[in-house]
């Protein structure tokens, strides 16, 4: 297996210089889970930066307040379901806002999902942009 030119998966934003913007689709197809990839060389001190951004999530399946309640009626239930994910929503968002209050950051994940030749693309989309800098 060889990696594609044009590349499945991996598309090429924009290039300058110094740099390269790539936007690498998830297999899932959900675009709020693709990786914006930023590679930017320095000729200079010969290193390499990769940025990557992409939308976080909180951690929503956190839960303070249970919502696995047997009730009998359907609506109590419904009610209390609803109640109790509003409450485990307003919780979260209170830590994170005393998380970036008082730690200065708040910490997310972010995961793409890749088959084989996505991720063969990805791999030489990263050497490209080493090779960038000798060429420099």
């Amino acid at each position: 297996m060889k990696a594609e030119s044009p590349a499945t998966g991996i598309m090429k934003k924009a290039e300058y210089d110094d740099a390269v913007w790539y936007e690498v689709a998830c297999e899932c197809g959900d675009p709020n889970h693709h990786h914006s990839i930023w590679i930017e060389s320095d000729s200079e001190t010969k290193l390499v930066t990769v940025d990557i951004t992409t939308e976080s999530k909180t951690r929503w399946w956190d839960t303070a307040v249970n919502t696995d309640v047997g009730f009998e009626n359907e609506t109590l239930y419904w009610t209390w379901s609803w109640a109790a994910h509003f409450a485990n929503q307003v919780i979260l968002r209170t830590k994170l806002v005393f998380q970036i209050l008082f730690r200065g950051y708040v910490k997310y994940e972010s995961s793409v999902i890749l088959n084989k030749q996505q991720a063969l693309n990805y791999a030489d989309a990263l050497k490209k942009a080493v090779k960038r800098i000798d060429q420099k």
